[in-house]
């Protein structure tokens, strides 16, 4: 339960939504809306927002890319530049993504926040009963901690297991008919588009430009470069990077409450965690395996 009270990061989050839902959509914010699991944008106020593409920006002065400069969507740049490891200047291959300025995070908790913004009758029950037996009912807060947000991972895979099964059904009954379809021809082979969904790490943004059927330009802000993003250009550290500041370190050797937060944003994620001690010079290597913690 401790848990519960660090590890929150920046307490903004991303989810573009993933599983089409069913039905006719005037736009494609509606449908993203719709999905099994929507699209939410969630300020510091947990306030629900659709998301505005115009809003996303990638920014490069404190990763080894050239420039300095803050690129709007979809025209980023990437051209590779490193320079050294310093912390006051760059010390990152990941680039800095935000929206509408800030850091936000995306990921398990991002999606379930939204679902339950927007009254996803599952999710609502299943968190509501998750605060009770936390201790904390209606406080939807407390989520955004180490212990939260490895909570409702467990909500979201409930969910999407239910909704698999009803999708495998649907499958069956597609194939005895005869009625699906596997490819379809390109409507045009010149042109421009950008797409949103989710990986299982988080939101997923695709921007592409295609010339007589071969790609131009392609750029991708992936759900980890979100959350391991450095600092922006107002000095504010990423979502991770905040989650990680006043993490309780028992033991020097063995950072387990670091681990813990970085595997609660993904546990792709934390493969090896790396720690330093700026006082003595020591360092330390956290790696996980199946067979546990080394």
């Amino acid at each position: 339960i401790d848990a519960l009270n660090w590890g929150k990061g920046c307490g903004r989050y991303v989810a573009w939504g993933v599983f089409e839902g069913q039905g006719d959509y005037s736009s494609y914010t509606e449908q993203m809306a719709n999905r099994y699991l929507p699209m939410g944008v969630i300020d510091d106020k947990l306030n629900l927002s659709d998301v505005q593409e115009n809003l996303i920006t990638e920014y490069m002065g404190h990763s080894w890319y050239e420039g300095e400069e803050t690129f709007e969507s979809p025209y980023f740049i990437t051209k590779p530049d490193f320079t050294e490891y310093n912390v006051e200047d760059r010390y990152t291959w990941v680039k800095c993504p935000a929206y509408d300025g800030k850091p936000y995070e995306a990921g398990g908790l991002s999606r379930i926040l939204a679902a339950y913004k927007r009254n996803v009758p599952f999710v609502v029950e299943q968190v509501d009963g998750l605060l009770e037996a936390l201790g904390a009912p209606g406080q939807i807060g407390v989520a955004q901690s180490t212990l939260g947000r490895t909570a409702v991972r467990q909500i979201e895979t409930l969910y999407i297991a239910g909704l698999m099964k009803d999708w495998v059904a649907e499958l069956i009954e597609a194939l005895k008919s005869g009625d699906s379809e596997y490819f379809r021809e390109p409507a045009t082979i010149t042109g421009a588009g950008t797409g949103f969904w989710e990986a299982p790490r988080g939101a997923l943004y695709h921007a592409e430009s295609v010339k007589d059927g071969k790609i131009e330009g392609y750029q991708i802000i992936i759900p980890t470069t979100w959350n391991l993003a450095p600092i922006n250009a107002n000095g504010e550290h990423g979502p991770m990077e905040q989650a990680l500041i006043g993490n309780p370190v028992g033991d020097i050797e063995k950072p387990i409450n670091a681990l813990r937060t970085v595997h609660s944003f993904d546990p792709c994620t934390a493969c090896a965690v790396h720690i330093t001690e700026p006082a003595t010079g020591k360092s330390f290597e956290t790696v996980t395996s199946p067979w546990g913690v080394k």
